[in-house]
């Protein structure tokens, strides 16, 4: 039941943001399910189980990862959006390379780069957000 009431809660602030309060919750999503992952790769030296649920965690984050690229505008986002588009696709390939090795500490640089941007994203939107843009 409470689970039911978060992902009701989760869809209704979904469908209220705005263009760069999503791009938060993508980010915000993306850093747990990444942390999920690294848990479960340590876990799963203890608990096989937790090599499934470190398996899905990751793959929830390339797919995050996947939202947050084909949102990119290449038109418009000229050399930024470039370099998001090569960011993206390194995570990618790393977070595939640490599930396949099981190596928890390559998720680190990445978690660390997420929590960057979406820090960053959430001070543009509240910068935005009070000068009425």
């Amino acid at each position: 039941m409470a689970r039911s009431i978060a992902n009701s809660y989760r869809k209704a602030q979904v469908s209220t943001a705005g263009p760069g309060q999503r791009v938060v919750l993508m980010y915000e999503g993306l850093v747990k399910e990444l942390k999920k992952g690294k848990m479960g790769i340590v876990k799963s030296k203890e608990d096989i189980s937790a090599m499934e649920h470190a398996h899905n965690a990751l793959s929830l984050a390339s797919q995050i990862i996947l939202e947050l690229r084909l949102a990119l505008d290449m038109d418009k986002g000229g050399e930024i959006a470039e370099n998001l588009k090569n960011l993206y696709d390194f995570w990618t390939a790393q977070i595939s390379e640490a599930n396949t090795q099981k190596n928890a500490q390559m998720l680190n640089p990445i978690i660390s780069m997420a929590e960057e941007l979406r820090d960053t994203w959430k001070e543009a939107t509240t910068k935005a957000r009070q000068i009425g843009a």
